[in-house]
């Protein structure tokens, strides 16, 4: 929202929206905020009234499966959407940082409240999109970024708010965590199951965010940020298991069919995990590796496409949020209930917050050695290949 308080004195008018993309989750917000069913069981909980006023694409021509009633205007000049007098907010779903980072900064600067799922853009941008939000007085929130529909970046400013964080660490990526529970639990090699993701729909063409880590690196930049106070630099977040001298694969891509058989035969099961720790410096230390965990570990136990957060925090201990974290249904609900929250007047995500630091460049929890190479000096998951050894941190289970 603007600097000033929605509604204006008082008065029970709807949140008006504008949209910008109609794909999966573009889809699913405009269907909610056009059914009657859904926006009367949001009044039957007390919840304020969205209008969607208008929807931007950037190919009007193209078929969606949504047919827009009269009322709603549609275009494809994005930049005079987000400059419309009669919006509300903007509700950024274009992905990517062209044109999305453009149109975003236009819409805050025309003091409009922005929601948006676009993880990379923030994680990108964020220190000063948050710095320009704060300026305008227009609300930013992204609580779609990360998670999907599990409420974890709320749970981090207000319900946990008490506490003092000390850790946020998980499966933030749906399409390697998919592969590698192929890989242990049908037997296929790597490539067989990022094949088998792309025929169903899991992967992309081009999966290098994925199984690279950048995804997940994007999403631990978000976390971080609430719940430590700064930006980090997603591309310095390690994402490159630190087993050699010149670390190894980044992502899930080096992970063989003998490590995942390896860590069967102990009861462990290889994870893409996230984590960010604060230090005994207050420095933020972050990586994303695969590691070997626990079968029975709450994040070892979570297969498929399901995600998995935990946050440690004192005096509570640990909270986790399990569940889908991603597609239509569950980032569209995550969405719309940052709608409601602006409707409520609760502002940005940060919420009370104090403005973040500047960009930081992570650091690794377990360090040592040359500057910039990672190390690990907790257990390991050893594997004996053909070229050599191969080794996996061990975040939980018996020591090797």
């Amino acid at each position: 929202m603007s600097a000033s308080s929605f509604p204006p004195d008082g008065v029970a008018q709807p949140l008006r929206v504008g949209l910008l993309g109609l794909g999966t989750v573009g889809r699913a917000v405009a269907e909610a905020l056009l059914d009657d069913r859904w926006r009367t069981r949001v009044r039957a909980r007390g919840g304020p009234e969205l209008e969607l006023v208008a929807v931007g694409v950037r190919e009007p021509g193209r078929s969606r499966g949504l047919v827009l009633p009269a009322s709603v205007d549609a275009s494809d000049d994005l930049e005079a959407l987000v400059a419309r007098p009669d919006l509300d907010v903007v509700v950024e779903l274009l992905g990517g940082l062209d044109p999305a980072e453009r149109l975003v900064r236009s819409a805050l600067e025309h003091g409009r409240a922005v929601v948006t799922a676009n993880k990379a853009l923030l994680a990108a941008r964020g220190l000063s999109l948050e710095q320009l939000s704060r300026r305008t007085g227009a609300a930013l929130r992204f609580e779609a970024a990360v998670g999907g529909g599990m409420p974890v970046l709320t749970a981090l400013v207000r319900d946990l708010a008490a506490t003092r964080i000390e850790s946020v660490a998980g499966i933030v990526n749906g399409t390697t965590n998919h592969i590698l529970t192929a890989m242990a639990h049908d037997g296929v090699a790597y490539a067989d199951a990022l094949a088998e993701a792309q025929r169903m729909g899991y992967a992309e063409a081009d999966p290098t965010a994925d199984v690279e880590g950048l995804d997940a690196a994007a999403k631990l930049a978000i976390l971080a940020r609430l719940a430590f106070g700064v930006w980090l630099d997603p591309e310095s977040i390690p994402r490159a298991s630190p087993n050699g001298e010149d670390g190894s694969a980044p992502g899930i891509t080096g992970v063989t069919e003998a490590a995942i058989a390896a860590a069967d035969a102990r009861d462990l099961v290889i994870k893409l995990v996230a984590r960010a720790k604060r230090g005994a410096d207050e420095a933020v230390h972050a990586w994303v590796w695969p590691v070997a965990v626990a079968r029975a570990s709450p994040i070892g136990a979570t297969d498929g496409v399901t995600n998995i957060i935990e946050i440690e925090a004192e005096p509570v201990g640990r909270v986790s949020f399990r569940g889908p974290g991603a597609g239509g249904p569950a980032t569209s609900s995550a969405v719309l209930a940052d709608l409601l929250a602006l409707a409520r007047d609760e502002g940005s995500t940060w919420g009370t917050l104090p403005e973040a630091r500047a960009t930081a460049t992570t650091t690794v929890g377990a360090v040592g050695g040359s500057a910039g190479l990672a190390r690990w000096t907790g257990p390991w998951l050893d594997v004996a290949t053909t070229s050599g050894l191969s080794r996996y941190p061990l975040l939980e289970g018996p020591s090797p």
